[in-house]
């Protein structure tokens, strides 16, 4: 219900919607202040051959040539949102917006968000490099979205498609995944859970 309700205030509202999100974001920030500090550490523990951490302002440029430079078949599944200079300064600065990269040395190859709403719930999204796949990212982004959000005690959700088979088995690697609907357009709007054995 709040992932349609959310839809429709973005899609048909945006003044409106420009206004609840500014109040998550306060809110949101407000509190979970302490458990927000937690993340760097968090994605540290999580880095090894590539380098996890929070977006910053200054990445916004970097990171939409990232997006420009993937090739047009890798969003036919990942558009939460547009890939623009302004418009990934506006969410890298929203406090509820989480954001974060993989990084080759200096070298964007990933990028995955936490969406997060005062009500407790989060969305979630990634997306490798194309020139990256194969690696273990996919699996690395979902490991360590799903230690964030388990700090900020959050429940995770997202929508996959059927077809998106590699996001599936990704997901299934690192998460216990329940299907709470099959959505209109035929995409199944999942809940991402611990896996039992890491509890």
């Amino acid at each position: 219900m709040l992932y349609k309700l959310a839809h429709i205030l973005r899609d048909r509202f945006g003044f409106l919607w420009n206004i609840v999100e500014w109040c998550n974001a306060f809110v949101f920030a407000l509190t979970h202040g302490s458990a927000l500090r937690k993340i760097p550490g968090i994605l540290e523990e999580c880095s090894g051959q590539f380098t996890l951490r929070v977006a910053a302002p200054a990445d916004a440029a970097p990171l939409a040539a990232f997006f420009a430079e993937q090739p047009e078949e890798a969003f036919k599944f990942f558009k939460p949102h547009a890939f623009d200079e302004k418009t990934l300064s506006k969410i890298i600065r929203n406090r509820a917006f989480l954001t974060f990269l993989v990084l080759d040395g200096e070298k964007i190859v990933g990028y995955f968000f936490l969406r997060c709403f005062v009500n407790g719930k989060c969305f979630r999204g990634k997306i490798v490099d194309y020139r990256y796949r194969g690696k273990g990212i996919a699996k690395l982004q979902g490991l360590a979205a799903t230690k964030v959000a388990s700090a900020l005690e959050m429940r995770v959700f997202g929508t996959i498609s059927p077809e998106n088979y590699a996001s599936l088995a990704s997901s299934k690697a690192v998460n216990e995944v329940r299907i709470v609907e099959t959505l209109e357009n035929g995409y199944y709007y999942i809940e991402y859970l611990p896996k039992k054995d890491e509890k």
